[in-house]
């Protein structure tokens, strides 16, 4: 009982506190304050119904969204309400499990250096280099082209896998422009526009088209820059043109791409804020196979990040360097982190597709590039691996990094910098009669690893035949 009258105490000051607030920006229409949705609640229930839906409506609170697949209201004090009240009835009943507000989730910041277009620097689709996009090797402005790809041994990578359009990674951001010529091909129109409540996701801020071009913008076009996989992406959009949203347009975002087949969700987003309901939306995407991954924040601080902080999602730190990258001083770091990747920094800025026009290119850093990179990872494994569970693709991209910092996991790294080479030429095999071990393949067939490999494998067969026909032959 303690702790539900402290809850309520929390949640009074927190309606009473946004209520007086000077409100600054909007989303969805609304006027928003720094971190809730003035008088908006998120209510979970053991059991949707219409008799609890009714005791909710007579406790002074109007019902504006009901989410069924985890059991979530999300709900508005009229005005005249004594809120405290009202709360303190709900929580006597055994049918409500949480109130919470409806929190501001943010896009992780992102400085924009500079946006380029990508006119007359095409090259021949028939070029002798791999990949052939003209901004692979250097770029109008740093000459330095994509660093980015090149540190995680992107290109060695595509030597094993390049991707599969089977394979579908929901950005859940801004939105991302289906129309730039770098991404149109790999843009597959399955998802939504939670802002503005239409089946047009489209980016009016240009976050969500940066992340995108990172995981899938098409390699070997000729053309502007090289994503990581060619597998299809679709657009949920839950943050509007300044790059703010809310929970429960995050959390719509999040099941929506779940049921509709989204193997991978990036969330380059966030708050640090807890939410039960977000961890319940978390909780049934992982139910249905996903792999989520989200960005750990640029603050530099070990404050928890959510969603990156829930047990079920992939927390992604950044890095910045070539060759050797280190961590990039805003990325926030703590005993969440699981991995990190290249998110850029002063002289290392992540070049990718924006929004301004089919052509643009724009050079940014942040936690929010460094995601996309383990998003695009993911989704080459699973198109390797098309049947790998959300489980198996977390523990491959966790066997193939490469060790930053102190030896083995650390609270700045993870478990290390992912490299994308190796977690594709990384395959369990178990000896006979002994424990896994990691194998990691490299070169040809005629390599010493696969002719060890292939005489063993050899060998077990033989020795199985041998066991299966002592069984069947008749006794002398």
């Amino acid at each position: 009982m303690r702790k539900r009258s402290d809850l309520i105490a929390v949640l009074c000051i927190l309606f009473l506190a946004f209520s007086m607030a000077v409100k600054t920006f909007t989303v969805n229409g609304e006027n928003m304050e720094a971190d809730v949705v003035s008088g908006e609640f998120l209510i979970g229930v053991r059991e949707m119904n219409e008799t609890l839906i009714a005791s909710v409506e007579k406790n002074g609170f109007e019902v504006v969204k009901r989410i069924d697949q985890i059991n979530v209201l999300v709900v508005r004090a009229r005005n005249g309400v004594c809120v405290e009240t009202s709360i303190k009835s709900l929580l006597d009943s055994q049918s409500i499990r949480y109130i919470e507000p409806n929190y501001i989730v943010k896009m992780t910041p992102m400085k924009v250096v500079k946006v380029i277009e990508d006119k007359g620097l095409q090259t021949s689709q028939e070029s002798r280099s791999s990949p052939n996009d003209p901004f692979w090797f250097t770029d109008p402005l740093f000459g330095i082209g994509q660093w980015n790809m090149r540190v995680i041994d992107a290109d060695k990578a595509w030597g094993v896998e390049k991707g599969n359009h089977t394979v579908i990674v929901a950005v859940i951001d801004t939105g991302v422009r289906r129309t730039h010529h770098d991404l149109d091909a790999n843009y597959i129109a399955i998802g939504y526009d939670w802002v503005n409540d239409d089946n047009d996701p489209d980016d009016d801020n240009g976050h969500g088209t940066h992340v995108a071009g990172i995981i899938a913008a098409e390699t070997d076009n000729g053309y502007g820059i090289a994503g990581l996989a060619q597998v299809s992406i679709m657009a949920e959009k839950v943050l509007n043109e300044r790059g703010y949203g809310t929970v429960d347009n995050l959390i719509l975002g999040i099941i929506h791409a779940a049921d509709s087949g989204a193997d991978i969700l990036n969330l380059s987003l966030g708050t640090y804020e807890y939410s039960s309901a977000l961890e319940d939306a978390v909780n049934y995407a992982y139910d249905k196979g996903c792999v989520m991954i989200a960005a750990v924040g640029n603050d530099n601080t070990d404050r928890p990040h959510y969603p990156a902080a829930l047990s079920k999602v992939i927390a992604v730190a950044s890095t910045y360097g070539e060759p050797n990258d280190v961590r990039a001083p805003y990325s926030n770091y703590g005993s969440w982190v699981t991995v990190s990747a290249p998110g850029g920094y002063e002289g290392y800025y992540v070049l990718s597709t924006y929004n301004q026009s089919d052509d643009a290119f724009a050079y940014v850093y942040g936690t929010s590039q460094a995601t996309p990179h383990v998003s695009g990872l993911a989704a080459l494994y699973k198109s390797l691996h098309p049947t790998a569970t959300n489980k198996e693709v977390e523990e491959a991209i966790e066997r193939g990094v490469e060790d930053k910092g102190k030896e083995g996991w650390d609270e700045l790294y993870g478990y290390g910098r992912v490299n994308a080479y190796r977690t594709l030429a990384t395959i369990p095999v178990t000896s006979v009669g002994g424990e896994g071990e990691i194998v990691y393949l490299k070169g040809r067939l005629n390599q010493p690893v696969y002719l060890a490999l292939l005489t063993s494998l050899v060998a077990v067969a033989l020795l199985t035949v041998k066991k299966a026909l002592n069984l069947h032959l008749p006794r002398k």
